[in-house]
């Protein structure tokens, strides 16, 4: 197992919202111990960006490839970014 701590923007596009994602998101977030936040866009995608070890980084991504029940994720983009030291939680950010 990594201990490397790595950070992901993805950028989710399809039956996203009013599904029940942002929660989902936080859930799973929280299981593998990551750290950032998950909005929802006003283009209609959802927006998680999130940080921890490279393998729980990587079991998320997989994760919001599906999505939650209700959901259908038809495209996941993901970008490499810069790790924000000291974040110390995941959240949902509301608008």
């Amino acid at each position: 197992m990594s201990d490397e701590i790595v950070r992901v923007r993805a950028l989710l596009a399809g039956r996203v919202q009013h599904v029940g994602f942002r929660a989902w998101a936080c859930d799973q977030a929280e299981r593998l111990g990551l750290t950032g936040t998950v909005e929802n866009l006003l283009d209609g995608r959802v927006e998680v960006v999130f940080q921890g070890k490279r393998d729980c980084v990587d079991e998320m991504k997989v994760k919001l490839k599906r999505g939650p029940t209700m959901a259908l994720v038809r495209q996941a983009i993901f970008y490499n970014e810069k790790v924000v030291e000291n974040e110390t939680n995941f959240g949902s950010i509301w608008w």
